[in-house]
Parts: structure tokens; sequence; C-alpha cells
């Protein structure tokens, strides 16, 4: 199944990418771990899971213009009732802002099962859960941001 979501960020698109390493790299290095939730149920932990993230470097082709480079992400759930993510994030100037895409794909485990749940509620459950790291990665740029104009006084 693929999905894609999309959010701003009010954050530089010349230093976006750097910022959005840094907060992948920072996942990577706690354990490799990264909390991956539904957020139509914040109140229930049981909805809320730890993967395991990587992620690398690619110069972004999809886009005319100066080069720059997209994340290749994935993500390891580590049960066989979750899925496995894989996908890459775009950035996109929308000056003064930066446009954060994450398109991605997974396939839904638990055979027919799997599938027939998926295309009840799954998809709407995963799009959820990407639109809500892609919120918080962009939460997390505007606050790399707002830290750095902070110390250069700007």
């Amino acid at each position: 199944m693929t999905i894609t979501v999309s959010t701003l960020a009010d954050c530089p698109f010349s230093i976006a990418a750097e910022y959005a390493q840094d907060y992948l790299r920072n996942a990577e290095a706690s354990g490799a771990e990264l909390l991956v939730h539904v957020p139509w149920f914040p109140s229930l932990p049981a909805l809320a899971h730890r993967v395991r993230v990587s992620f690398g470097l690619h110069t972004d082709v999809t886009e005319p213009g100066r080069r720059h480079e997209e994340i290749r992400l994935q993500w390891k759930s580590g049960s066989r009732l979750l899925p496995n993510f894989r996908g890459t994030v775009f950035f996109r100037i929308e000056a003064p802002r930066t446009r954060i895409l994450i398109e991605g794909h997974y396939d839904a485990p638990l055979g027919v099962l799997g599938r027939c749940f998926d295309s009840v509620i799954g998809k709407r459950i995963a799009r959820a859960s990407l639109q809500d790291l892609g919120d918080r990665l962009a939460t997390y740029l505007e606050r790399r941001e707002r830290e750095w104009r902070q110390r250069k006084g700007a």
C-alpha cells in the first residue's frame, strides 16, 4: 500500500534537510527507535509502538532546479502484526517555509486477513501515523530554527 502525507514547516528550505537528518540520526542513535503511534487515540499507549529506524541520503531527482537531497527512510516494526515501512522524505520550497512530503509503501501483514483490515481501517491508521511523524518532524525543524535564531540574535 502506498501513502503520501504533507506538512509545512516554518523553516528555510536551505537547512530543512540537515535538521531532519539530525532528528532521524537521534532516533537511530537512541537504540534505533522512533515512536510511531495512532494519533486518533493518543491516550491509549497500547496503540503506540517503537520501531527500528534507518535512513540514507540520496540526490532528489524528482524535482528540477538546484540539486538537493532526499531522505530514504525505513522502519522495522519488530512484530508480525504490524507492517514494516519504506519511503522517502522530500523537501520542497514554499518560501519562506518548507513543505515536507513523505511518500512510502508498506505491505499489510497477515495475508488476506491483513489486507481486508487494511482496506477497512488499516490504511487510514497508517496514513494518520505517517502524518503524525511528518508533523513531529516539522515541529522539530521549527524548534531547531528558532534555537538557531535565538543564538544568533536574529
